[in-house]
């Protein structure tokens, strides 16, 4: 019995090396996008254990062109050694090509010192022709504004940046055209020189996104931007939207204090406007020929005269709309209008009272 157990486990063995010497590991045999599209979903403490696995494994490691660095929360010790160690696989990667790079950072006062070193993380992937970059970074630099590197927004393969960090978004005082067709800023302050970078140097534009960015006047103007989106609680006095090729405006504006605020938009083919927020004391819009759906959901600080005559104005602006969405607010707003300047006769406005929708299947004209 016991020699028949010593056969078996020789017999076992033998196999194990027959296995282990014909047949490779099966990670490695995947084809590049296959096992690029896997590690694309893992952290980097699995991806460093992929890369230990196997020689193909650590090729496929130094490879993939979409990782993430995630150390938003730990103590800053923990946060330090993670940081120095994606330093260490940055250098081993080399020059390979970055296709997607994502940050989520937070730096407390006692790692500032630290905020050079994810800078040079951004100028790497610059210079590795990231085409997708996204930053959500909280940075305490001590009083010191901290600014992206000049070389991302010079970077000819960059097509989207998201940017979240309640810091400056400084872009370069020179011309840099660029490739970029995403643009997502959260929580931003932007600079004087961000109108004329929008409109000099990205050509390829397509989306712009700002979400709680802070500014005192804001121009938007370009010629191949499709979509806007503008939400933002500030006291932001004039918003200015222009482009020829404009299909989609989102814009959610409330304000702090009351005062002038002014709001023009020209785009001749705008399809799709949504306004939220409270009503600004200059409202213009024009060239809105080819509207064919308007959703607006305003109120005023308070009802007068000047509130009646700026939401008359604006309505007259949208009249050539096929759907036109009002709030029951927006509705309080204009109720004058309700007395003698309606008037029905082709599309359809949708009223919302409430729980109740009425519906007409008219056009508005206002006289």
């Amino acid at each position: 019995m016991e020699n028949e157990r010593k056969l078996l486990a020789t017999a076992c063995s033998q196999d194990q090396g027959v296995c282990h010497d014909t047949i490779r590991d099966r990670f490695s045999t995947l084809p590049d996008e296959i096992a690029h599209h896997i590690l694309s979903m893992v952290d980097l403490r699995d991806l460093t254990r992929v890369g230990a696995l196997s020689k193909g494994c650590y090729e496929f490691y130094l490879s993939t062109p979409s990782f993430c660095f995630d150390a938003h929360f730990g103590n800053m010790q923990r946060k330090s050694n993670k940081m120095n160690c994606f330093d260490q696989f940055l250098r081993r990667r080399g020059n390979n090509k970055i296709h997607h790079f994502g940050i989520d950072l937070s730096l407390p006062a006692s790692l500032s010192c630290k905020v050079f070193q994810v800078m040079t993380w951004i100028d790497n992937a610059a210079r590795c022709s990231v085409e997708v970059l996204n930053l959500q970074l909280t940075m305490n630099s001590k009083g010191n504004m901290v600014g992206l590197p000049s070389s991302i927004f010079r970077c000819g393969s960059l097509r989207s940046l998201m940017v979240k960090m309640e810091e400056i978004f400084k872009v370069p005082s020179f011309p840099c055209p660029n490739n970029l067709q995403h643009l997502n800023l959260s929580y931003v302050r932007i600079d004087e020189g961000f109108s004329k970078w929008i409109s000099s140097s990205c050509k390829c534009i397509k989306e712009i996104k700002l979400l709680m960015v802070s500014t005192d006047n804001l121009t938007i103007e370009n010629s191949s931007l499709e979509s806007f989106t503008f939400v933002a609680c500030s006291d932001l006095c004039c918003l200015n939207i222009s482009g020829e090729k404009l299909e989609i405006i989102h814009i959610k504006w409330k304000f702090f204090n009351p005062g002038s605020r002014s709001l023009h938009i020209c785009a001749p083919n705008l399809k799709y406007l949504k306004w939220v927020g409270d009503l600004v004391s200059h409202p213009k819009l024009e060239k809105l020929l080819c509207l064919e759906k308007a959703e607006i959901f305003l109120e005023a600080k308070s009802i007068c005269v000047c509130d009646f005559h700026n939401a008359f104005e604006f309505l007259c602006s949208i009249c050539r709309a096929k759907a036109l969405i009002l709030s029951d607010k927006t509705i309080k707003v204009c109720n004058v209008l309700s007395k003698h300047i309606f008037s029905f006769s082709r599309s359809k406005i949708i009223l919302e009272l409430g729980i109740l929708l009425i519906i007409f299947i008219t056009a508005v004209q206002f006289f």
